[in-house]
């Protein structure tokens, strides 16, 4: 499957965003690409994971429990859209929007797709 690089690129915006909001001034985000084998919509495939990582404070439990659903926000001047639409716009593309969280630790998320079929369509440096 191929992937709509503008809408990918959006997820990534939002992600990014996200971190910067939690880090405040003296915290990292990174950003990483790897390939690996998971179970998508049932099945075992290859895949994809592009990662961002910050070092901030963590999602608290309460929030977690409502992190994907629309409108729900913890900022003041946010829409709550953000985290739904992108976990939307990954699953449109046979994948899953991912995250694992440690409080005053940070919060990885992995947007996880399903790799191509045709090795010419992996970005160069994650085909090995």
């Amino acid at each position: 499957m191929q992937v709509d690089p503008a809408q990918i690129k959006q997820v990534l915006i939002n992600l990014v965003q996200n971190g910067i909001d939690s880090i405040g001034r003296d915290g990292s985000i990174t950003l990483r690409a790897r390939r690996d084998r998971q179970s998508l919509s049932g099945e075992e495939r290859e895949v994809v994971i592009l990662e961002v990582a910050d070092t901030g404070k963590g999602i608290p439990p309460e929030v977690e429990k409502r992190l994907f659903d629309p409108f729900f926000t913890t900022k003041d001047d946010g829409t709550g859209l953000g985290l739904s639409i992108a976990a939307r716009i990954v699953e449109k593309h046979g994948g899953a929007l991912q995250y694992q969280t440690q409080t005053n630790r940070g919060t990885t998320f992995g947007i996880v797709l399903p790799q191509s079929r045709e090795r010419e369509n992996i970005p160069a440096g994650l085909a090995s």
